[in-house]
C-alpha cells in the first residue's frame, strides 16, 4: 500500500480540476451570466482536491507513526507470516496495518468488545493478501462488523442460530461492510496452516470486486485474463468430483471457489504447489507471492 502515491494523487487533482479546466474557457468566450458559473465550480473542485490531498498526507501521518511495541509483541506471537519477514518486510509490514487501520472503521456486534489484539489480527489478513503489490489498496468497502460467533445468511445477521439454519462465519455485504465471525477469526490463528482463515477468505471476496464478486478479481491482467478462466474451471470441476484439495466448500460458485483458493494458497501452499501446481502458479502470479517455495511440508 503506497503511502503518498504521487502520481495516483496527480491523476486525482487532475480529475476533480478538470471540470473548471472544461468550463473555464467556455464560459469566457460566452460571458454575461455564464461567468457566474465560475465561483463555485472553482470552489467546489478545489474542495475536491483538498479531500484527495487530506487522505493522503492523514495516511504519511498514520505510516510515520506505525505501531507500538505492545503492537509487534502480539504480531509476533499470533501471526506466523510476520514472524518470517526480514526487518525491511517487518516494517512495511507494520506501516501498512497501521494505515489500514487508521482508515477503516471495526465495530463489535451483540456485545463483542473490539481489543486491540482483534483489529491488528482483521488488519493482517487484509494486509497479507496485498502485501505482494506495494501500489495495491482495497475499495471502500465499508465498515467491518465483528460478530461473537456464527450468523444466519437469511437476511436477518442474527446470532441466535440453530441447527436447521443456514450460517455464515463472514459475509461481504454486496452494500458495503464486512462480516467476521470473532471465534472463527480466531481460530483462523490458532491453527495457520488448515486451509480455513475466514479474514483471507472475506478480503478475497473484496479484491475480486464489489458489489458482484464473480471469480475474476479487478486487478487481474489482460494478458492472465484467458488462462486464469482455464485453470478455475479445471480446479472448480475438480471440486465437483472430489479430487481437489480444495474445500467442498469451494464449488458452491465461482466466487465462493476464488476465496476458498485465496485460503488454501496461503495457508497450505506446499499441498497445493503439488496437488494443484497450475492453481499455484496463477495465484502467485496474481498476489506476486510464493507463499511455501523452497518449504516441505504435508500433504
Amino acid at each position: 500500500m503506497e503511502v503518498f502515491p504521487r502520481r495516483r494523487i496527480a491523476w486525482r487533482l487532475l480529475f476533480f480540476t478538470s471540470p473548471a479546466l472544461i468550463i473555464t474557457p467556455l464560459a469566457l468566450r460566452k460571458g454575461g451570466d455564464a461567468l457566474w458559473l465560475l465561483p463555485p465550480v472553482w470552489v467546489l473542485c478545489i474542495v475536491a482536491d483538498m479531500l484527495v490531498v487530506r487522505k493522503y498526507l492523514r495516511r504519511r501521518a498514520l505510516a510515520s507513526e506505525g505501531l507500538d511495541g505492545k503492537d509487534r509483541s502480539t504480531l509476533s506471537s499470533r501471526v506466523s507470516f510476520y514472524q518470517s519477514l526480514d526487518p525491511g518486510e517487518r516494517s512495511r509490514f507494520e506501516r501498512d496495518i497501521a494505515v489500514f487501520l487508521g482508515e477503516h472503521r471495526i465495530s463489535g456486534v451483540a456485545g463483542v468488545e473490539v481489543t486491540r489484539e482483534i483489529e491488528l489480527l482483521i488488519a493482517c489478513s487484509a494486509i497479507r493478501l496485498i502485501f505482494g503489490h506495494p501500489n495495491w489498496e482495497y475499495p471502500d468497502f465499508g465498515e467491518i462488523l465483528v460478530y461473537p460467533g456464527s450468523f444466519r445468511t437469511d437476511g436477518s445477521y442474527s446470532t441466535d442460530v440453530t441447527e436447521k439454519d443456514v450460517t455464515a462465519a463472514g459475509q461481504v455485504h454486496s452494500q458495503g461492510g464486512v462480516i467476521i465471525s470473532l471465534p472463527h477469526l480466531l481460530r483462523s490463528f490458532d491453527q495457520d496452516n488448515d486451509g480455513f482463515n475466514v479474514g483471507y477468505h472475506e478480503f478475497a471476496h473484496v479484491l475480486d470486486g464489489l458489489p458482484h464478486a464473480d471469480g475474476i478479481p479487478g486487478n487481474l491482467s489482460l494478458g492472465a485474463y484467458l488462462p486464469w478462466i482455464e485453470v478455475m474451471q479445471r480446479e472448480f470441476e475438480r471440486v465437483h468430483s472430489g479430487r481437489s484439495m480444495l474445500r467442498a466448500y469451494a464449488g458452491t460458485s465461482p466466487a465462493e471457489f476464488f476465496a476458498c483458493a485465496v485460503e488454501a494458497f496461503f495457508e497450505k501452499p506446499q499441498q497445493m504447489r503439488r496437488k494443484a501446481p497450475e492453481l499455484y502458479e496463477q495465484l502467485s502470479g496474481f498476489f506476486n507471492q510464493a507463499p511455501g517455495a523452497g518449504e516441505k511440508g504435508p500433504d
